[in-house]
């Protein structure tokens, strides 16, 4: 059996410090996003979705409040129905 709440604790706080992670490799190096997106896309142009304003603070916490919450949310759920359907 999994604990639900320590996986998504875990979890949680992974997937925060990568979405910190990119948000300063954006601010240092904003075009290497965009490569390693292209890579990833294949066919898909992100040329497009370039931002031409920065993201201000408070839009990054907003980002990353939502972000754990799903993350959190989505994981505890997932554990509790695996632990469920395991037995």
């Amino acid at each position: 059996m999994l604990n639900a709440q320590a996986l998504a604790n875990a979890l949680t706080i992974v997937v925060l410090a990568i979405y910190a992670v990119c948000r300063l490799v954006s601010l240092i190096v904003p075009d290497f996003l965009f490569s390693v997106s292209k890579g990833w896309f294949h066919t898909l142009s992100v040329d497009s979705l370039k931002g031409t304003a920065p993201l201000d603070m408070g839009t990054f916490l907003f980002g990353a409040i939502t972000l754990a919450v799903l993350v959190w949310v989505t994981i505890y759920v997932t554990v509790i129905l695996y632990n469920n359907w395991a037995k």
